[in-house]
């Protein structure tokens, strides 16, 4: 069976639909055959430079997928060719094609890997956001792991930006540990969120949003799952009224936002996190467990997403992505549509 993929041959240029090498696993591997790719924002973003990732031209971006495992390498013991699965391949991180999703056969590791059960592929794509939202919560602003049946605390969360899929999955793993959740959104997305878990939701755009989250704080962490510059600068006078501290943003610190004394922000690369020797535990717990067992049982509420099209679809999906009108959902693309 021969593979295809798009191919970016330089920086800022649009994809190329041509044919690509079929990979072949190594020890811990497998080969999926795609049926499903979310795209994010970070895809049109390194494809332009944006992200400081250096690149060797061409380059098969995408980091993530969902599939049937198509072959798979010495020392795999969790899969079988046939298995239905979601994987991070983790293209970013690793700079090799091969892991690149944006093709018809990905190759990923049996680490990065959960089986999915009967959830429709696509739908199964919005839940490859638990890995940011893990490694925020957990790794890097010292949350507790969730897990089942979680005795309440009494301590409150803020998640800014809670209708975002990140945002999404960071109020349902707050919750599932037992913090009280805050949340912000449009009233288009309350329901959502209350299922998901929120205790509380504002909407961002309320002319009284400082002085409602500040009601509900003092706040154990607090979590930009996306902002603006003028949303970190609320999240600054939230933490100067509790008398500082840090907040973790995904988007990083906007330029020209000038936080209080005492408070500050910061970002990380959650994928990284992953890759690195001393959290291979974790990264079993949260692939093979958690992920797995979620998707597997239908106990997870999963996102919103869009299917437009094939993998000649991608280039205009990338460049709706860019225009900043996709929102609340991931698009997703099957590369055997076309």
């Amino acid at each position: 069976m021969a593979n295809t993929a798009a191919w970016l041959t330089s920086k800022g240029a649009d994809l190329q639909v041509a044919p690509a090498p079929m990979p072949k696993p190594q020890s811990g591997e497998i080969v999926i055959r795609n049926q499903a790719v979310p795209l994010h924002p970070g895809d049109w973003k390194l494809a332009k430079g944006i992200i400081p990732i250096q690149l060797k031209f061409p380059a098969v971006l995408g980091n993530y997928t969902a599939g049937y495992v198509y072959d798979v390498g010495p020392d795999v013991t969790r899969f079988q060719k046939g298995d239905r699965v979601l994987s991070m391949s983790g293209f970013a991180v690793r700079g090799d094609n091969r892991y690149g999703a944006h093709q018809r056969f990905v190759l990923t590791s049996e680490m990065h890997t959960a089986h999915i059960g009967s959830t429709p592929f696509e739908v199964a794509t919005s839940a490859i956001s638990v890995y940011a939202a893990m490694s925020a919560l957990i790794l890097h602003l010292k949350l507790d792991r969730p897990y089942p049946g979680a005795a309440a605390k009494k301590e409150s969360v803020l998640i800014w930006g809670g209708s975002s899929t990140l945002g999404f999955y960071s109020v349902q793993i707050a919750a599932q540990a037992g913090y009280r959740v805050v949340t912000t959104a449009s009233e288009h997305s309350r329901a959502e969120l209350i299922e998901a878990g929120a205790t509380a939701i504002y909407d961002y755009r309320s002319p009284d949003i400082l002085e409602s989250l500040q009601s509900m704080g003092p706040y154990k962490a607090i979590f930009a799952a996306t902002d603006s510059a003028t949303d970190q600068m609320v999240i600054g006078s939230v933490l100067k009224a509790q008398g500082g501290g840090r907040f973790l943003t995904s988007m990083g610190l906007r330029p020209g936002v000038v936080l209080p004394p005492g408070v500050d922000a910061f970002f990380v690369q959650y994928m990284d996190d992953y890759f690195k020797p001393e959290n291979v535990l974790f990264t079993k717990w949260v692939f093979g467990e958690y992920l797995e067992g979620g998707l597997k049982s239908g106990t997870m509420k999963l996102g919103k997403v869009d299917i437009v099209g094939g993998i000649g679809n991608l280039q205009k999906a990338l460049d709706e992505l860019e225009s900043g009108r996709v929102k609340a959902e991931k698009l997703v693309i099957n590369p055997h549509l076309d």
